[in-house]
């Protein structure tokens, strides 16, 4: 037994990397690894607890400052632009940098969309960069900007934005690479080919290695934030989600708007029908209140049967969230139909600063509960809506 034992483990140990049984195991994993969300708060927020939003902010700012620094040094080079027209591009690249630089400096957080454009703007600006340069070898040899742009993508985004990445810079590397070979009549090949190879490293290796194993370590991260039952956020995850939520700013029409929720009579399902019973009711309720709220809302599940619902909404809007909720019909063969108790309080803003807004919010939760618990004394399926809390 024990030398079948070892002959097994060995025989994994020295598996070919190439083979059919590690390409199963891998194959799962790079499927995950495409599907997963986009990971911009988790990891601003993740910066944030550290307390290294700063210095992640300096290493975007810098490589905005690198970009120029090399634009603004080809103009003294033979293999930089040489043309009036191709100075006067240059000169508007190293102008609209410096001015995307001092916008992201200056900006209180760097929020998804800025972050977006960051990207949009650097993929199109390295790619008129190359352009710009008379000697294309030059050109292929700063192409590994885009490398940056990968890296920075690998700890921010998906997979998908990755991966549109790499093609892009695909495209532009195909279209210098063909610019040497056909245009210039370059016939050092092997020499060709080996640069092609070291800067493929830069552009693809490096960047998809890095997500795709900051994605899979990350894993444990987002568990730590969600309930695993429900797939809702959990405890620690609604604080740091709604702590984000509060730092942008609230017009004076939005309401800051806390849902408390429990299911009735939880604990006499369970006892009756079995624990089993049960985790399919949370499943049930779980997608339910999903199903009712706001694309925006913040839904936790923070107890056995506990729930808590986090958005901002209009009057309007309110109105609109306590109906959903008060229509929702939780039914099954395998158990009763389950009814709820909902307290919803709001407050409307604006709450002058941050630290108010969260001050707020701790008022409303312990006010939500109070409400909640105003609604399970009708013994029924209940909504209770107070308004106009401070």
């Amino acid at each position: 037994m024990g030398a079948a034992d070892s002959g097994r483990s060995g025989s994994k140990a020295t598996e070919r990397p190439f083979s059919s049984a590690a390409l199963r195991r891998v194959a799962p994993l790079l499927v995950d690894w495409y599907r997963r969300p986009d990971q911009f708060e988790s990891f601003t927020r993740y910066l944030a607890d550290k307390g290294l939003t700063g210095a992640s902010r300096t290493l975007v700012v810098s490589s905005l400052l690198l970009v120029i620094v090399v634009m603004f040094l080809t103009r003294f080079s033979p293999a930089g632009p040489t043309t009036h027209g191709e100075r006067t591009a240059n000169l508007v690249i190293i102008v609209l940098t410096a001015l995307m630089a001092a916008i992201l400096a200056t900006r209180s957080r760097l929020e998804r969309s800025w972050s977006y454009v960051f990207v949009i703007y650097s993929e199109i600006g390295i790619a008129a960069a190359l352009v710009l340069y008379s000697n294309p070898l030059a050109a292929l040899a700063h192409s590994v900007m885009f490398s940056v742009i990968g890296g920075y993508i690998a700890f921010f985004h998906n997979a998908r934005m990755q991966t549109v990445h790499l093609l892009w810079a695909s495209v532009v590397v195909i279209g210098v690479v063909a610019r040497i070979a056909y245009i210039e009549k370059y016939t050092d090949v092997p020499s060709l080919i080996a640069m092609v190879l070291l800067v493929g490293a830069a552009i693809y290796a490096i960047p998809f290695a890095c997500q795709f194993v900051f994605s899979i370590l990350g894993t444990d991260a987002l568990k730590a934030q969600h309930d695993p039952l429900s797939g809702l956020l959990n405890r620690r995850g609604l604080a740091d989600e709604v702590g984000l939520m509060l730092h942008r700013p609230f017009e004076s029409s939005t309401n800051l708007v806390v849902a408390a929720v429990d299911i009735n009579r939880f604990k006499t399902i369970n006892d009756e029908y079995g624990h089993d019973v049960g985790d399919v009711v949370i499943e049930k309720v779980a997608a339910r209140l999903t199903q009712s709220a706001g694309p925006s809302a913040l839904i936790a599940r923070i107890g056995g049967d506990e729930f808590v619902l986090v958005d901002r909404c209009d009057d309007q809007e309110i109105d609109s969230l306590a109906e959903s909720l008060r229509n929702i019909t939780v039914t099954g063969p395998e158990h009763p139909v389950v009814e709820l108790s909902v307290g919803i309080v709001a407050a409307t803003g604006p709450f002058g600063s941050p630290d108010r807004a969260i001050a707020v919010y701790g008022t409303l939760l312990r006010s939500a509960d109070q409400a909640m618990y105003a609604a399970k004394a009708r013994q029924e399926h209940a909504v209770v809506v107070l308004r106009n809390l401070q």
